[in-house]
């Protein structure tokens, strides 16, 4: 076949495309004590979303894709389910596009965005596990390493279905979109748009 003659679309520049666009709403997030993870600006005007593991302090220090840096304040944080949000003062042009993660099929295709030791970001892919149900976890053979805690799990649009929490067995686990509008509902925050 002549290459020039090929149908379809090239998975590798797709996925790259996403990714891209995936990058400007993933946050590193840096904490008191040295650790880090990352954070996914859920919505306008400042909220970001990370793990509780993550924020372990009052006061975080951002670092944004485009270089800006900017300090994150914990505006709420729940332990049990490993949610935490942040809010930041300064103009944020892009964040999240969010969709329930209750429509993912088995064997769909996710991306986790996060900020390994290195500070810069990191994208790996993998597939859903099983359907989500009414559980509030996302499983999926990706591969999370420490950094990308508090980052977003993407379908293969680009859209956002959950925060990427740990690893359990072999699978990654992230919190369900909805678990996510829940904990902002519980604290009053559903509507800092």
């Amino acid at each position: 076949m002549n290459p020039n003659d090929r149908v379809g679309i090239n998975l590798s520049d797709a996925v790259s495309r996403v990714a891209a666009t995936m990058r400007e709403i993933t946050v590193r997030v840096s904490g008191s004590n040295g650790r880090h993870g990352s954070g996914t600006i859920w919505r306008s005007p400042g909220l970001i979303i990370t793990n509780a593991h993550v924020a372990d302090s009052q006061v975080h220090e951002l670092g944004f894709a485009d270089g800006t840096r900017a300090t994150g304040w914990l505006v709420a944080r729940d332990r049990e389910i490993d949610l935490a949000a942040l809010a930041v003062s300064i103009p944020i042009r892009r964040y999240a596009t969010i969709r329930s993660a209750c429509g993912l099929r088995t064997g769909e295709m996710v991306l986790a965005l996060g900020n390994l030791f290195d500070g810069r970001g990191s994208v790996t892919t993998g597939i859903v596990h099983r359907p989500v149900g009414k559980s509030s976890w996302i499983f999926s053979d990706i591969r999370l390493a420490p950094g990308n805690s508090g980052g977003p799990l993407a379908e293969s649009a680009g859209a956002v279905v959950g925060i990427n929490s740990m690893i359990v067995g072999s699978l990654g686990c992230a919190i369900t979109a909805e678990a996510v509008e829940a904990f902002l509902a519980r604290f009053r925050l559903s509507e800092a748009a």
